[in-house]
């Protein structure tokens, strides 16, 4: 497809007809007021969009599984990559206000062909596996209210979600009310079942301040899983390109001035979620730590063991509702900007949400008809394992590109943050491998190493080991190519405005399926 600069991209098959996608009333580009609260306030809402992540369902259960079988002692977990989640999105503020470019699109600038799909498909493909225990959130939230089978509420989800979607027809800013409504809905409803259920302070606060030191082997599947819910990867596309919908004059103060703001901006709903996790521990570590069945607690059955505290059971409801349905529509965002940087494909959203949904709900169908509410636990539980493992994938692009003089300019990381950046990308890796290989990681190495593997020595061990073997030299050569690779195109100059059109859209049928940008150049 071509596209004519100055002019609205063409239909597909080379028809010119109006635009596919609606663009907003062009806003007008913010400058610094005298008014510091004023302007952060016009920043306010992308941080609010993406720390959805941090108290999604799959979340929760990372976090009643923490609770479950290690009490408090791993608050300090939830702390720290929270901590680590907040410099993630000041990376992602950089490389979005500094660049103007999306994490996927700098990507695609700069990646020969073969990688750039390669790229895409595993971005999607954890975009859509972050769907997974959303669309199971509102399913098992459902099933809490009314007593609905599980699959009824999963296949509710796909109308629920386009009903949302349905807002942006009204501009960003009442979306972002709505998720900032939800995030408030989930809040009040954990805290209020934490402070009903009670709590330890002196435990509560020695888990968060040094929790680490009575860690054990048997955590690190509790960890790895608090790792995936926190930092989740489409989480990075997400913020990336959000933060394209705060336009600023294009001048090195004031966009420095920008920088500043968005980078604190993330800091209130990153904490604001942080206690809501430690709300979560708190319930699952005094009700089921301890008690039989607490390896297998989770969404499914975390209220029944709080039915002594009065209305728990429409509480946590509200609260799952409430997660799954808030993390679905960010999920449906977050896979829009990946096709749309890495292929320069821009779907309606409409159709975007309904291809997401069918994909995600088909193994969703699956899980809810054959699984019990343990299993669907465990399910999750090995999302969350596989969003770890899968999170180097976008974090190390994120730094490659933050750090990179060729790339940003003088706009780029200095030589202390440049090695501490890329001593967090490395850590993150090494974690997962170590995950992925050694028993207790909830992997490979619990099915074929120790005393206690499930698959013995035979011809299933050998091919479960060669896979094992595989992705460990695959992962160790992607995030080696990506780290060493050249820059082919530097990032756009910081003083041209690009032309701000909407990912957030909810297009008609009659418009076209596909949008052509030429400002970015693919490799």
């Amino acid at each position: 497809m071509s596209c004519a600069a100055g002019e609205n991209a063409d239909i597909a098959q080379g028809k010119a007809s109006e635009a596919e996608v609606e663009v907003f009333e062009k806003p007008k580009a913010w400058a610094p007021s005298d008014n510091w609260w004023r302007d952060l306030l016009y920043f306010v809402g992308p941080g609010w969009m993406v720390c959805i992540a941090y108290v999604d369902p799959g979340n929760y259960q990372a976090n009643i599984n923490a609770g479950a079988t290690t009490g408090y002692r791993l608050l300090w977990t939830i702390w720290w990559m929270s901590v680590i989640s907040m410099y993630c999105q000041i990376l992602c503020v950089r490389l979005s206000m500094y660049a103007q470019v999306t994490l996927s699109e700098a990507q695609a600038m700069n990646l020969p062909r073969w990688l750039r799909y390669l790229n895409w498909f595993i971005a999607e493909f954890s975009a859509v596996i972050t769907d997974i225990p959303e669309v199971i959130g509102i399913g098992i939230a459902l099933n809490v209210f009314f007593g609905w089978p599980y699959v009824a509420g999963v296949l509710l989800s796909l109308l629920t979600t386009l009903g949302f979607l349905a807002l942006q027809r009204f501009g960003m800013q009442p979306l972002e009310a709505v998720i900032c409504a939800l995030v408030g809905v989930m809040g009040i409803t954990i805290w209020v079942e934490s402070a009903l259920a009670g709590y330890d302070s002196s435990k509560y606060l020695a888990g968060w301040a040094y929790g680490f030191v009575e860690t054990k082997s048997a955590d690190l599947w509790a960890i790895i899983g608090i790792i995936g819910a926190v930092v989740m990867p489409h989480n990075l596309y997400l913020h990336s390109a959000s933060c394209r919908t705060r336009t600023v004059q294009r001048t090195p103060e004031v966009v420095r001035r920008a920088v500043t703001f968005m980078s604190w901006e993330p800091a209130l709903p990153i904490f604001v979620t942080f206690f809501i996790s430690a709300a979560t521990v708190v319930v699952a570590a005094q009700r089921i730590y301890g008690k039989p069945g607490a390896d297998d607690a989770g969404l499914t059955d975390f209220y029944d063991y709080v039915t002594n505290v009065r209305g728990s059971r429409w509480l946590w409801g509200l609260s799952l509702l409430a997660a799954g349905q808030s993390s679905a529509i960010t999920t449906t965002y977050a896979g829009q900007y990946v096709m749309d940087g890495f292929l320069k494909i821009r779907l309606p959203m409409w159709k975007r949400a309904l291809l997401t949904r069918l994909v995600a709900i088909a193994p969703c169908v699956a899980v809810a008809v054959a699984m019990t509410g343990p299993a669907l636990n465990q399910a999750v539980n090995i999302v969350n394992g596989s969003l770890a493992w899968l999170l180097p994938f976008a974090l190390t692009p994120l730094v490659k590109f933050t750090t990179s003089p060729r790339f940003m300019g003088e706009y780029a990381a200095g030589p202390v943050e440049t090695v501490c950046a890329w001593g967090l990308a490395f850590a993150v890796y090494a974690v997962n491998a170590v995950c992925l290989s050694c028993p207790g990681g909830g992997f490979f190495g619990d099915l074929l190493f120790g005393s206690g593997a499930a698959v013995q020595m035979g011809p299933a061990w050998v091919l479960l080991c060669a896979a094992m073997v595989g992705l460990q030299i695959f992962s160790l050569a992607w995030n080696a190519y990506i780290a060493l690779m050249p820059i082919r195109n530097e990032m756009p100059a910081l003083e041209t405005q690009r032309d701000l059109e909407t990912e957030f859209t909810v297009a008609r049928e009659a418009q076209v399926a596909f949008v052509c940008r030429p400002e970015i150049r693919l490799a």
